[in-house]
Protein backbone atom coordinates (compact mmCIF):
# COMPACT_ATOMS: atom_id res chain seq x y z
CA UNK A 1 0.00 0.00 0.00
CA UNK A 2 1.54 3.05 -1.07
CA UNK A 3 1.29 6.58 0.27
CA UNK A 4 -1.72 8.64 -0.94
CA UNK A 5 -1.29 12.68 -0.66
CA UNK A 6 -3.00 15.68 -2.37
CA UNK A 7 0.25 17.52 -2.94
CA UNK A 8 2.34 19.16 -0.21
CA UNK A 9 1.32 21.36 2.29
CA UNK A 10 3.90 24.35 4.01
CA UNK A 11 4.53 23.18 7.46
CA UNK A 12 6.07 19.78 9.27
CA UNK A 13 6.82 17.08 6.77
CA UNK A 14 9.53 14.64 8.27
CA UNK A 15 10.44 13.41 11.79
CA UNK A 16 13.53 16.01 11.82
CA UNK A 17 11.46 19.10 10.87
CA UNK A 18 8.94 17.95 14.10
CA UNK A 19 12.27 17.56 16.34
CA UNK A 20 13.88 21.02 14.87
CA UNK A 21 10.36 23.16 15.30
CA UNK A 22 10.09 21.73 18.99
CA UNK A 23 13.67 22.75 19.99
CA UNK A 24 12.84 26.13 20.55
CA UNK A 25 10.42 25.35 23.04
CA UNK A 26 10.65 25.03 27.00
CA UNK A 27 10.51 21.31 27.14
CA UNK A 28 8.48 21.34 30.19
CA UNK A 29 5.76 22.67 27.97
CA UNK A 30 2.07 20.79 28.10
CA UNK A 31 2.00 19.67 24.27
CA UNK A 32 -1.98 19.90 22.22
CA UNK A 33 -2.56 19.49 18.81
CA UNK A 34 -4.70 21.45 17.42
CA UNK A 35 -7.72 20.44 14.67
CA UNK A 36 -10.40 22.18 12.55
CA UNK A 37 -9.47 25.66 11.85
CA UNK A 38 -12.94 26.92 11.84
CA UNK A 39 -13.95 25.48 15.56
CA UNK A 40 -10.64 24.76 16.52
CA UNK A 41 -10.41 21.92 19.36
CA UNK A 42 -7.82 20.92 20.87
CA UNK A 43 -6.35 16.95 21.99
CA UNK A 44 -3.51 15.14 24.20
CA UNK A 45 -1.12 13.48 22.16
CA UNK A 46 -1.56 9.83 22.83
CA UNK A 47 0.52 6.93 21.40
CA UNK A 48 3.13 7.10 17.96
CA UNK A 49 2.54 4.42 14.99
CA UNK A 50 5.09 4.10 12.36
CA UNK A 51 3.47 2.51 9.19
CA UNK A 52 4.18 2.89 5.35
CA UNK A 53 7.04 5.20 6.38
CA UNK A 54 4.88 7.33 7.85
CA UNK A 55 5.14 8.60 11.65
CA UNK A 56 1.20 8.67 12.80
CA UNK A 57 0.86 10.27 16.33
CA UNK A 58 -2.37 9.24 17.66
CA UNK A 59 -5.34 11.49 20.13
CA UNK A 60 -5.16 10.37 23.15
CA UNK A 61 -8.68 12.79 24.23
CA UNK A 62 -10.34 15.89 23.63
CA UNK A 63 -9.55 18.84 25.71
CA UNK A 64 -11.64 21.19 24.60
CA UNK A 65 -11.94 24.28 22.24
CA UNK A 66 -8.89 26.19 21.93
CA UNK A 67 -8.50 29.74 23.25
CA UNK A 68 -8.93 32.27 20.68
CA UNK A 69 -4.85 33.59 21.34
CA UNK A 70 -3.58 29.88 20.19
CA UNK A 71 -5.94 29.82 17.27
CA UNK A 72 -5.11 33.70 16.09
CA UNK A 73 -0.98 32.25 16.52
CA UNK A 74 -1.64 28.94 14.39
CA UNK A 75 -3.22 31.68 11.71
CA UNK A 76 -6.74 30.06 12.20
CA UNK A 77 -8.42 33.68 13.39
Amino acid sequence: MGRHRRGKTQGIHTVGDLIEALERYDSDLEVRFAIQPRMPMGYTVGPLAEYDEILWIGEAGSDGYVPDGAASLLGWR
